[in-house]
């Protein structure tokens, strides 16, 4: 039997034995560090576990780094730790601390290193943060090294908690108004519970996640365009997003979900689209423009219910129901109607989605999926007329009663592609895949009933850089032949110079590259065709010329 599992077996009576021939065999413990402090609080009967859950081992190159929490703990034994620069102490340790400190004496490198295991599985895109692995370079004895003691403390009882910081910088190079640079960021904290794990409720799960939203993002500084072209520009607040319990069924084969999220968390989502910057890769630019208050879109969720099939190992099912419009009733920015996100709002009409999905097993990888699906979306909220006023005459004319004629419901159908077209002979890891996502709806009620995007992902573009991403992709939001008609009236009338274009339409270049595992880089070029269409905003009215921004994502992750 080798001398860790010895350790893990023995009796609090037999540890001071194990530590010793531990000691006697190896001569000293130097060149290895202890990141095992949360294990002190596990008792006797729960060291089986200590070898899968608790225990990880990484080099050192100089000398055996020991957690001041460590140090001091009540003395029961007289072996010493030998060797190395610590043969001049003497550290009595509790019985767990000394099991831990024989297993990880007698530990090799190898062992180390199977300590990080692969990201799970999911089929929607995550965001980056999500897949990374856990930064090291604040482990014990660095910055912030209680934090991380202290949160993996949680991780091991089910209780997982991230947070991460999104800044971002952009300049103008072409465009119209006077400024010519912005900031802005986000952090976000998310709280993850595995209730099985926790107190052993099979297959349920709670999450909840927070923003604080802060500077002013280039639309908004000098764009002033429809599709925002950073996806994390907002009105400044704190705001609670997410807020759900979801439990599955049937071996994982049937998931239900409850509480409170965005849209666009699940629905009309593509994989290789969630690289991308601009916000219409992320909730398209239809339903962003023609929804009450924008829709359930971040950084606004709303209460939901969502049931979600796998039908088979191909074909999966999901629906969802939303509440209609995620900000209270009122005028001006519905981000400020509800501003911390807990209006909790359950009276108002309802937002249907239903989705299939069919994904081939292909055998590709994570990074390169290929994925098919078709879905719809069904708002029941009013809609008011782009064009004709409750009486029937133009809106435009100066005779008109200016209400709007209503219609009863809106909706939408859409299809995705997420294909995997080349996949590098020597690593399933590096590889193109392309994307595509066509949405309509009717014109009578929507700004925009028609929506088009699609692009690519180049994963390990160099040898060298192969968690590195290259993308490239376009965004086109149609304006609805009746809103296009209504600036022509007013033209006609007298009231605009000029008519709407007939699109707004952004192309987007970037590329991730991840420095560290807690650090990540992201420049970006976006060109923003018809910014607006020509609809009057603070900009002013009539044309805007096109608008050409460069940027750069910083994401740390704590």
């Amino acid at each position: 039997m080798h001398l860790q599992d010895a350790a893990l077996e023995a009796s609090p009576g037999q540890l001071g034995e194990v530590i010793e021939r531990a000691v006697q065999k190896s001569g000293h413990i130097s060149r290895l560090t202890l990141d095992c402090v949360r294990l002190l609080t596990f008792s006797v009967s729960e060291r089986p576990v200590l070898r899968s859950r608790c225990v990880r081992i990484k080099q050192s190159p100089d000398r055996w780094h020991v957690p001041p929490r460590l140090r001091g703990l009540a003395r029961i034994t007289g072996t010493g730790f030998i060797g190395g620069d610590e043969s001049q102490h003497n550290w009595g340790l509790g019985p767990v601390a000394l099991a831990v400190a024989a297993f990880i004496s007698l530990a090799t490198p190898s062992a180390a290193a199977s300590d990080n295991p692969p990201s799970a599985q999911s089929s929607q895109p995550a965001d980056p943060a999500d897949d990374a692995a856990e930064p090291v370079i604040f482990s014990p004895g660095g910055l912030l090294s209680t934090f991380h003691e202290q949160r993996q403390m949680l991780k091991d009882l089910g209780m997982t908690f991230k947070l991460h910081e999104d800044s971002e910088v952009w300049a103008k190079i072409t465009g119209p108004g006077k400024q010519s640079f912005s900031y802005n960021g986000l952090t976000t904290g998310k709280l993850d519970v595995d209730l099985d794990k926790l107190v052993g409720w099979s297959g349920a799960e709670f999450y909840t996640s927070a923003f604080y939203i802060h500077g002013h993002g280039p639309s908004r500084s000098f764009a002033g365009n429809q599709q925002l072209i950073s996806n994390i520009e907002a009105t400044p607040s704190v705001k609670l997003y997410d807020l759900w319990l979801d439990q599955s069924l049937f071996e994982k084969r049937l998931s239900i979900r409850f509480g409170q999220e965005g849209a666009n968390d699940e629905m009309m989502t593509t994989a290789y689209g969630g690289l991308f910057l601009n916000s219409s890769f992320g909730f398209p630019g239809m339903p962003a423009s023609d929804l009450p208050s924008g829709g359930p879109n971040y950084p606004m969720a709303t209460p939901f219910a969502r049931a979600q099939l796998k039908a088979s190992d191909n074909f999966t099912l999901v629906s969802a129901v939303y509440n209609g419009d995620p900000a209270p009733a009122g005028t001006g920015d519905p981000q400020i109607r509800d501003r911390n996100g807990t209006a909790f709002r359950l009276n108002d009409h309802a937002l249907a989605f239903g989705e299939i999905w069919y994904s081939p097993n292909d055998g590709t990888s994570d990074r390169l999926p290929t994925t098919y699906k078709i879905g719809t979306w069904y708002s029941t909220s009013q809609f008011a007329d782009q064009r004709f006023d409750t009486q029937g005459g133009l809106l435009a004319s100066p005779t008109s009663t200016g209400k709007p004629l209503n219609h009863d419901g809106n909706w939408a159908v859409y299809g995705i592609v997420d294909q995997m077209v080349w996949q590098h002979p020597d690593s399933k890891d590096r590889g193109v895949g392309v994307f595509m996502q066509v949405m309509g709806g009717p014109s009578d009620r929507n700004l925009s009933n028609l929506f088009i995007e699609g692009g690519l992902n180049w994963w390990g573009p160099f040898a060298q850089r192969t968690d590195d991403v290259f993308g490239l992709a376009f965004a086109y939001l149609g304006i609805s032949p009746a809103a296009q008609q209504f600036s022509r009236d007013q033209v006609a009338f007298g009231n605009l110079k000029s008519s709407y274009a007939s699109n707004e339409t952004v192309i987007e270049a970037t590329y991730q590259a991840p420095i560290t595992n807690w650090l990540t880089l992201q420049p970006d070029l976006q060109y923003v065709i018809n910014p607006n269409v020509g609809i009057p905003n603070n900009f002013g009215s009539g044309p805007k010329p096109n608008v050409l921004v460069v940027g750069m994502r910083i994401t740390f992750r704590l």
